[in-house]
């Protein structure tokens, strides 16, 4: 039996034994069509085919070839051949496998040496992890990723995967309809949206669906939930409105019906909170900053104060209508919320609304505020008070 003829018959059995011993992977990986080729160190999907180098495979055990082909076709599974956007592609395919890994080994599988798993990263979507990834480099904690190659599953010379020290078996884009049938990325998401939630039955039936695998899928539709709406929406929430006949609305008068329209009072003063503690992390800042300013210049309020806090009250911007928004965050301590509602009570600021860029771990006052509060959050703790509009996805 020739080299290659060996490895697919490798790949088979490994295909086999996950199909009757983890049927939530074992049914799902025949979902790719292997594709073997010397472009790429390990293994690679795009969620349509499994790449493999032949190297790899025969360098890896029985065992760890079939926790190999789980942790491959999780990828597609909890989306992240369509969840990149513009992301480094590197430090992506870091952050999905921190997030995949731990669901590998908790049912019970093998994986290579030196597999990157740590445990603070354990139960995190694949976006969050980015973030903190990014923070810890920002940190000086890692080393700097360049911009990658993005992945293209044409001709095998155009097939690249970036590399990720400790990873293997990379994640790609999903292919564009023109590579792929007519089906665009948002299609072949779709279905293998359907894929999963029948792998999901027949793993239940079976009495083998792994753990956490479930919560991981949940997050998916967390990670992809478009914080800019909601906030944008929640803030909208906040604005003073009522009825009114003097601004009829336009959009029945051509059918001869005249109707009250909504009219908007003026948005008063406005203060944001920045926590400085370390868990915002210079991208999620420059999104936010953004989508605040974005939003300022619709509402125009008569005065926005930007405060920077930890455990206490850092420093204060105040900007007045026209100015645009920079934010500069000092700080880096624990973080305690409660000295942010004593400073708005000391300096008897009635504000029209209040907003947190926090991840929410810290000491919150007893008492709801009787102002509306929104917090941006990037962590998953939720608030006793306010609206809380998360941002791991960011």
């Amino acid at each position: 039996m020739n080299n290659t003829a060996s490895v697919v018959v490798r790949i088979q059995r490994a295909r086999t034994t996950l199909l009757l011993d983890h049927p939530f992977f074992g049914s799902l990986l025949f979902r790719l069509k292997g594709q073997e080729t010397s472009s790429i160190e390990t293994m690679a999907t795009d969620g349509v085919s499994l790449f493999y180098n032949p190297a790899f495979i025969e360098e890896l055990t029985a065992a760890q070839l079939i926790g190999v082909l789980a942790h491959e076709v999780l990828h597609p599974a909890l989306q992240h051949h369509v969840r990149r956007g513009d992301r480094n592609p590197a430090r992506w395919n870091e952050a999905c496998d921190y997030a995949i890994n731990p669901l590998v080994v908790d049912a019970g599988l093998a994986l290579p040496e030196s597999v990157l798993l740590e445990d603070r990263f354990r139960g995190l979507s694949a976006e969050r992890i980015y973030n903190l990834l990014e923070q810890d480099e920002s940190n000086g904690c890692g080393g700097g990723f360049s911009s990658g190659a993005s992945s293209e599953a044409g001709a095998e010379d155009e097939l690249t995967a970036p590399v990720t020290p400790g990873g293997f078996g990379q994640v790609l884009d999903a292919p564009e309809a023109e590579e792929n049938g007519g089906k665009n990325p948002g299609q072949h998401a779709m279905e293998w949206q359907v894929a999963v939630i029948q792998a999901q039955t027949i793993a239940k039936l079976a009495g083998k669906l792994p753990a956490g695998v479930a919560r991981s899928i949940e997050s998916v539709a967390e990670a992809r939930v478009d914080w800019r709406e909601l906030l944008r929406r929640a803030w909208s929430d906040t604005t003073p409105s009522d009825y009114s006949w003097m601004r009829p609305n336009r959009r029945h008068i051509w059918q001869g019906l005249y109707l009250p329209g909504i009219q908007r009072e003026g948005v008063g003063e406005v203060v944001i909170f920045i926590d400085c503690s370390g868990s915002i992390n210079a991208r999620l800042l420059s999104l936010f900053e953004a989508e605040v300013r974005s939003i300022m210049e619709g509402q125009r309020p008569e005065r926005v104060y930007v405060v920077y806090f930890d455990t206490c009250v850092h420093k204060v911007d105040v900007y007045q209508p026209g100015r645009p928004i920079q934010l500069s965050p000092v700080g880096g301590g624990g973080t305690d919320f409660r000295p942010c509602f004593d400073w708005i009570e000391d300096r008897q600021i009635h504000p029209h609304v209040m907003v947190f860029l926090t991840d929410l771990y810290g000491p919150l006052p007893e008492q709801e505020p009787s102002v509306p509060v929104l917090w941006a959050s990037t962590g998953r703790r939720q608030a006793p008070f306010g609206q809380v509009i998360p941002m791991q996805a960011a």
